[in-house]
């Protein structure tokens, strides 16, 4: 093992821009932290010991800045705040709460838990919109294949007969050239048009718009909603289990929403709940068409406020979006597909027409 962090920070490996720290990743690090500080080893040690395990090239060099701020005697939960790129405000905010209450391996295993959830609940997102997007994407692969190299093929027997083609013919014809003619510059225009997209969406007011899009969205708009809202009722329940003040929880809540729309709602909230309100009825005032909201959210968290046990509600909240999110994607899949098999159609019904009805009139000239 390691001795000292200067001989450690020499043997670490250059960092490239592709690196990446993925949730798992810090998930098994809470837990490697929980069970070596339950084991009462100080917790410098158990840094170390994380790094003769760690095998991702970026969290060897956080860890080692952690461990340069833990061991010029910072609190780790001051260090962690030092490395704000890494560990969000909510989690600088557990660990700060654990230290404070002398419960630190309980914050870990918190902290492993809830972003092991988070994983799972991507991971599910992930998986159940994968074959549709495998179906789009041969759909564009064979559109284009046909496009630029069978009609191209065929586009001289059509025109060295003299016949005047019918329309369906012309159009295929017509697209097949400017997709062939114009090919490069329709791959620039993409990825321009996809960066420009990428930038329009990390400005507030792009994020602002499409937030509210992604929530509008038929179907698509059930499934978001859903997500965030296991987001916002598990970082509620993790905050307040922690012993986390409400106003700092509703704050950090809506921050870790990562979604403005939700954000603006929560912050508006926080300052009715400032005021000597309770939550559910700040939320009840504050989105009264319950259009961020839902209304069992709603009336669960007046159930909790009610009986003192809206730590437990929230937890219980997100465990029943979660199963929400599962149903909603269900119904998303099940949309898509049909959709993709429809537009696969369209343009296969398209190039069978343009192809045959060519075809017959060549014939009947010929005939």
């Amino acid at each position: 093992m390691k001795t000292n962090s200067t001989a450690a920070i020499q043997e670490v490996r250059e960092v490239r821009f592709w690196h990446r720290i993925s949730i798992k990743e810090k998930a098994l690090f809470y837990e490697h932290l929980a069970n070596m500080v339950d084991g009462w080893v100080p917790v410098i040690a158990s840094l170390y010991s994380f790094l003769d395990k760690n095998r991702n090239i970026k969290m060897e060099v956080e860890i080692m800045n952690l461990l340069v701020f833990v061991e010029s005697w910072d609190s780790f939960s001051i260090a962690m705040k030092k490395l704000p790129n890494i560990f969000d405000k909510r989690e600088v905010a557990i660990i700060e709460a654990g230290e404070q209450s002398g419960t630190m391996q309980h914050s870990f295993v918190s902290l492993a838990n809830e972003l092991r959830n988070q994983e799972e609940l991507k991971s599910k997102v992930k998986g159940a919109l994968t074959y549709p997007f495998i179906i789009v994407l041969f759909l564009l692969g064979a559109i284009m294949t046909i496009m630029t190299y069978i009609i191209p093929k065929l586009e001289p027997l059509f025109m060295n007969t003299g016949v005047e083609l019918p329309f369906a013919t012309q159009a295929l014809v017509s697209t097949s050239r400017f997709i062939e003619g114009n090919f490069w510059g329709i791959i620039i225009l993409l990825i321009v048009g996809v960066l420009s997209f990428q930038a329009y969406a990390k400005s507030m007011t792009g994020r602002r718009s499409l937030d509210a899009l992604y929530l509008k969205i038929p179907v698509v708009g059930d499934v978001y909603r859903n997500y965030t809202i296991v987001r916002v009722a598990s970082t509620l329940s993790l905050l307040l289990e922690a012993g986390i003040p409400i106003i700092r929880t509703l704050g950090l809540t809506g921050e870790g929403s990562n979604n403005v729309i939700f954000q603006e709602k929560i912050e508006e909230i926080s300052k009715k709940v400032q005021n000597g309100k309770k939550i559910a009825e700040s939320i009840e005032e504050s989105d009264p068409d319950f259009k961020v909201f839902t209304q069992d959210f709603y009336q669960i968290i007046a159930a909790g406020e009610r009986t003192s046990t809206i730590n437990k509600v929230c937890h219980k909240l997100a465990a029943q979006y979660t199963r929400e999110v599962d149903s909603s994607i269900a119904v998303l899949v099940r949309f898509i597909e049909p959709l993709a098999i429809l537009i696969a159609g369209i343009f296969v019904l398209w190039f069978a027409f343009g192809i045959f009805s060519a075809v017959l009139k060549i014939t009947e000239t010929v005939a």
